[in-house]
């Protein structure tokens, strides 16, 4: 490959780039590539990143490392919860399996730390009485 090849080939890569832009998944348009998410799992799955993400503070406060590990956590949630309908319904499962996706989910949830992160969305209880009673309100 001569350099000038070598240089075209870069170039036309990098104008891919730049007209294709990011991926979907780093955009936070998808959460799996290629996954349309209309199945009951998907839905769940979605559910579970988006509550993740907002007990995490929303999703400006959240690294990409830390989404993709509530991305994992949530799959986790999702396959645990596929077994336990299974078993629940009398169906044989993998009992070692289950222990080792909630061990999963455990190490994980520790990881990226399972209390809540509230947002700031009004005034606080506080402050309302202290402006109902400095209006002679109450």
């Amino acid at each position: 490959m001569s350099v000038e090849s070598a240089l075209t080939v870069v170039d036309e890569s990098e104008a891919t780039r730049k007209r294709h832009g990011r991926a979907r998944v780093t955009n936070h348009a998808d959460l799996l590539p290629g996954i349309k998410g209309t199945s009951s799992g998907a839905r769940r799955f979605r559910d579970l990143v988006n509550a993740f993400i907002s007990d995490s503070g929303g999703l400006d406060q959240c690294s990409e490392i830390r989404l993709s590990l509530l991305r994992r956590l949530a799959s986790i949630v999702v396959q645990s919860e596929l077994l336990e309908a299974r078993m629940v319904n009398g169906e044989p499962v993998d009992i070692g399996l289950l222990c080792q996706l909630a061990s999963t989910a455990v190490r994980l949830s520790t990881r990226v730390g399972v209390e809540r992160v509230p947002r700031q969305v009004g005034p606080s209880l506080a402050d309302v009485i202290r402006q109902d009673w400095g209006n002679g309100d109450a």
